[in-house]
Order: C-alpha cells, then structure tokens, then sequence
C-alpha cells in the first residue's frame, strides 16, 4: 500500500513537469520567477518521463508484490 501511495506522489510530480509547468498554465517559471528565469525546460520534460515511468514500475512492483503475498 505504501509503494502504490509513492508511486501516485511521484506520478502527479511527473504529470506536473511534463505537463502542468509548460507555459502559459498556472506554476510556470515565467509566472513564479519572471519571465528572464531559465530557457531549459527541456531538462523538466525528461525528469518528468523519467518520474512517470518510475511510478510505472513502482504501481506493477506494489501489485506484484501484493499477489504473491496473498498467493
């Protein structure tokens, strides 16, 4: 139960990189910081693939894990 509530958190920060922090929606770096703050959100993208898929793994893990428990 742990793990799958891990994977939801790390899943939503994800979501949020990928999607969420992209200009001109709300908690951009250019609404937080001012528009001269950073170009690279390139790098955001790719942590946010990277922390979906870690979710991803940590979903099917916590399921795995539950079936052969209850076996």
């Amino acid at each position: 139960m742990a793990q799958r509530a891990v994977a939801v958190v790390i899943g939503i920060i994800g979501l949020y990189l990928d999607i969420w922090h992209s200009n001109p929606l709300p908690f951009n770096h250019r609404v937080v910081f001012g528009p001269d703050f950073g170009t690279q959100h390139w790098i955001h993208s790719i942590i946010g693939l990277v922390l979906l898929v870690l979710a991803a793994w940590l979903w099917f893990r916590a399921s795995r894990t539950t079936m052969t428990a209850t076996g």
